[in-house]
């Protein structure tokens, strides 16, 4: 249709140029012959057809360029992706295993220490064995998970954080994306001002059971001097992998100003039946779990 367009206006044009301005001026060469509709039509159509074969021809070069380049481009970003995998795998049942060895020294000398060993285990076999597919998980996990990141940062700043995390409604078999809610706190860990009483963190994860959906809130302010180490993509994965799995149906909300930094996040959420199959938990942490550690008063979040 468009070619049908380009064709129409070009012929208007050359025979408005021949026929109506083309007398009215004084040029070289011989005039123009009587018009014939077919001859002319003719003439005007070997003419377009010439330069649309070179035009169409300019456009598809171009274009097999440009997704060449986008093609070497993938292929080296692939690359890039498989190696930096390689360089960050770390072996699990190593990792076990030294675990294992930390913990049976530490319990006699501190029972904080070995109470930090046990929620890094933890912590580190949920990260390592989540899969990377964006399977869905159970919420329970999510928030057990994010409860020890909490505890062990806890550990490294002598309890001084003062975080308010707050579930409200009913979490059961309730699933959804995994590493999702935990690498927003994350950032907050990273880039946020954790240990001011006057404003504490606010962390607010509420289940609508009308709406069906995830709410999670975030406020904090935002830290001052040194900054830990970032790589700045965490935030930019989480839109991507939010993207990928729920298409538009998620709602991600950030107000960030020079003082504080707020978040809020709307997902819809699945619940697990009983016919489906759900995240259990994996082999046990060796004789790690059979130690019972003496129940340590927890400290609060606030």
């Amino acid at each position: 249709m468009g070619t049908v367009f380009a064709f129409t206006v070009c012929f208007l044009l050359w025979y408005i140029t021949s026929y109506h301005i083309r007398p009215h001026f004084t040029v070289n060469g011989p005039k123009s012959p009587p018009f014939n509709f077919l001859n002319y039509g003719a003439a005007v159509l070997w003419v377009f057809i010439k330069y649309s074969i070179l035009g169409f021809g300019y456009y598809f070069a171009s274009e097999g360029i440009k997704r060449e380049r986008k093609l070497r481009l993938i292929e080296k970003e692939k690359h890039e992706a498989e190696y930096a995998f390689l360089r960050a795998q770390i072996n699990p049942h190593f990792l076990n295993n030294t675990l294992n060895f930390f913990f049976a020294k530490s319990l006699p000398l501190s029972e904080e220490l070995a109470d930090g060993i046990m929620i890094l285990s933890k912590i580190m076999r949920y990260s390592l064995e989540i899969d990377k597919d964006d399977r869905m998980t159970l919420i329970d996990e999510e928030i057990e998970h994010i409860k020890n990141v909490i505890k062990i940062n806890q550990l490294r700043f002598n309890n001084k954080l003062q975080i308010d995390f707050n579930v409200n409604g009913n979490t059961d078999n309730i699933r959804l994306i995994p590493l999702i809610l935990i690498t927003i706190v994350e950032n907050i860990l990273k880039h946020g001002s954790c240990t001011d009483k006057l404003h504490p963190v606010k962390i607010t994860l509420s289940i609508n059971e009308i709406d069906h959906n995830i709410h999670l809130s975030t406020w904090n302010k935002k830290k001052k001097g040194p900054k830990e180490l970032s790589s700045g993509i965490g935030m930019e994965n989480i839109k991507k992998r939010l993207t990928n799995h729920y298409n538009k149906g998620f709602a991600l909300n950030i107000n960030e100003t020079e003082l504080d930094y707020s978040l809020e996040l709307v997902l819809p959420y699945n619940k697990a039946t009983d016919h489906q199959e759900k995240p259990s938990p994996s082999d046990n942490l060796g004789f790690l779990e059979h130690f019972k550690l003496p129940q340590i008063k927890p400290q609060p979040y606030a």
